[in-house]
């Protein structure tokens, strides 16, 4: 009976560390129920990814100068069109999530990884065989999976911020990096 008293001693004292720690979970919990997405933020993400997949899959099977100029135009629409829709939810809700941003910039999350690599490799097999149709086709799948990919994480969020607001490890975002520039070399060799 005598630590029931002192359990709830522990909740009415606002010094104790187990106090201070609930209070903490419940403020991020009424946080993460209140936070918005701006409106239209899963289309055009969709569409920014579609557009960057499509001139990817161009620029690669082109092999010139000016497809190079086209599928960084893409990267440029995807970039510029994640830090419109970053900028959006900040103003939205004064805060920044590293887990939205790592998800909407490098659909970090398993569903838009798996989808968006899916999509990029159909698309550019199919600019290689000039199949400018399934080009189109495997873009917008690859811009829809993505889009679903970050409200499966959005909705996953809500329910859990602790495990899912932290972004990519430093050490995970360097690897894929390096991977992605001895993809392109490896595509330059054999171009």
């Amino acid at each position: 009976m005598l630590s029931i008293m002192e359990s709830d001693q522990a909740q009415q004292d606002p010094l104790d560390p187990r106090f201070v720690l609930a209070e903490a979970d419940q403020a991020r919990q009424r946080l993460a129920a209140g936070l918005r997405l701006p409106a239209g933020l899963h289309p055009a993400l969709a569409a920014a990814v579609a557009v960057q997949v499509g001139a990817a899959a161009y620029g690669i099977a082109a092999q010139t100068t000016a497809g190079l100029a086209v599928a960084l135009a893409g990267v440029a629409v995807l970039m510029g069109g994640a830090a419109v829709l970053l900028h959006r939810f900040r103003r939205i809700n004064g805060v920044r999530i590293d887990g939205l941003s790592s998800q909407i910039v490098l659909g970090t999350g398993g569903t838009s990884t798996l989808v968006y690599m899916g999509g990029f490799g159909a698309a550019t097999w199919a600019a290689f065989e000039s199949r400018w149709w399934l080009v189109a086709v495997a873009a917008v799948a690859a811009g829809v999976g993505y889009a679903i990919g970050t409200l499966r994480w959005w909705h996953a969020y809500r329910n859990d911020p602790a495990a899912h607001a932290g972004g990519v490890s430093p050490r995970l975002l360097a690897a894929g990096a390096v991977l992605a520039c001895l993809g392109f070399v490896a595509l330059l060799i054999a171009g």
